[in-house]
C-alpha cells in the first residue's frame, strides 16, 4: 500500500469521533500518529479537497468530512435495493415468466447485481456481475436517462471518448424521450434476438440508484404483450422506490399505457 495512502487512512480512523471527542486539532492528530505537523497539515488538505475531512472555521479543528457518509450511504442504498427488490423481482418473474434483473450504475458501466431466471426453456441468462456500458441495453439506459443532467453528460463524454458511441446526438434524443415517459425498451442490444424491458428505482433523494428490467426472446415481446410487460415492470420499479421512501411526482409510462 502507499505510504500517503496508508497514512491518510489511519488520520481518517484517528479522528473518527467517540463519546469525548469530535473534533481534533492538527497538533493532536501530529502527537497520535508520532508525525510531523506538517506532514498532517498536507493530509489534512489534500482529504479537505474531496471533503473526507473538514474543518470548524471557529476552532481550526478537524472532524470527519460528509464525503465519508455519502459513500456509506451508496452503499447502504445498494445493499437496500437488493435486499427490497427482491421479493419484487419475484413476482415480476412469476407473472411474466421472463427473466428478470436488476443492474446498477458504477462509472460508465451498468452491472447486473442480482436476477431472477425465467422458468422457459428458451430464456435469457445474463451472468451477475456482468459489465455493460451505460448506453447500451434498456436497463443501462434508463439509469443514464435518469442521472442528473450535469452527470448524465459527463458519462456521455466518457464513454464517447472510449469510442463506445456511435451517435452521441441520437443518444441524447433516446435518453430524453426515455427519461419522459419513464421506461426504456431495447432490442438486441445486449443479445441478439431479445427484448428488454426496463424501468428506473430512485431513492428517497429522487436520484435513480438501480434499474429493474425484463428480458426474453423477441418471439414473445409482441405488441399487445410488450405494453404489458412495461405496466408490470413500470409499477415494479414503483414500488421498490417508494418502499426505499422515493415520493412519485412524475407520470412516467401513463401516456404509453392509455
Amino acid at each position: 500500500m502507499s505510504e500517503v495512502i496508508r497514512k491518510s487512512i489511519t488520520l481518517l480512523m484517528t479522528i473518527k469521533p467517540n463519546e469525548q471527542k469530535e473534533e481534533w486539532s492538527a497538533t493532536e492528530i501530529s502527537r497520535q500518529l508520532n508525525l510531523p505537523v506538517q506532514t498532517v497539515h498536507r493530509l489534512l488538505t489534500s482529504l479537505s479537497e474531496y471533503g473526507f475531512v473538514l474543518q470548524n472555521k471557529e476552532t481550526k479543528k478537524f472532524k470527519l468530512g460528509l464525503a465519508l457518509m455519502e459513500l456509506g450511504l451508496s452503499i447502504i442504498n445498494n445493499l437496500s435495493v437488493r435486499n427490497i427488490a427482491l421479493p419484487v423481482m419475484e413476482r415480476l418473474a412469476t407473472k411474466t415468466k421472463e427473466s428478470v434483473y436488476l443492474t446498477i450504475a458504477e462509472g460508465t458501466d451498468g452491472i447486473f447485481i442480482d436476477c431472477i431466471d425465467s422458468p422457459q426453456l428458451l430464456k435469457i441468462v445474463e451472468p451477475i456481475g456482468m459489465r455493460i456500458p451505460l448506453c447500451v441495453g434498456a436497463s443501462k439506459k434508463v439509469i443514464l436517462a435518469n442521472l442528473n443532467p450535469k452527470e448524465s453528460q459527463q458519462v456521455m463524454r466518457e464513454l464517447r471518448d472510449l469510442k463506445k458511441i456511435d451517435n452521441f446526438n441520437q443518444l441524447e434524443t433516446d435518453l430524453k424521450r426515455i427519461r419522459e415517459q419513464g421506461f426504456a425498451v431495447s432490442y438486441g442490444e445486449t443479445t441478439e434476438g431479445t427484448v428488454s424491458v426496463a424501468a428506473p428505482i430512485f431513492s428517497w433523494e429522487d436520484e435513480v440508484i438501480a434499474s429493474i428490467s425484463v428480458a426474453g426472446p423477441e418471439s414473445r415481446f409482441k405488441e399487445t404483450r410488450l405494453r404489458e410487460l412495461v405496466m408490470l415492470t413500470y409499477k415494479a420499479a414503483l414500488e421498490i422506490s417508494e418502499d426505499l421512501g422515493w415520493i412519485n411526482q412524475r407520470k412516467g409510462a401513463v401516456s404509453y399505457l392509455k
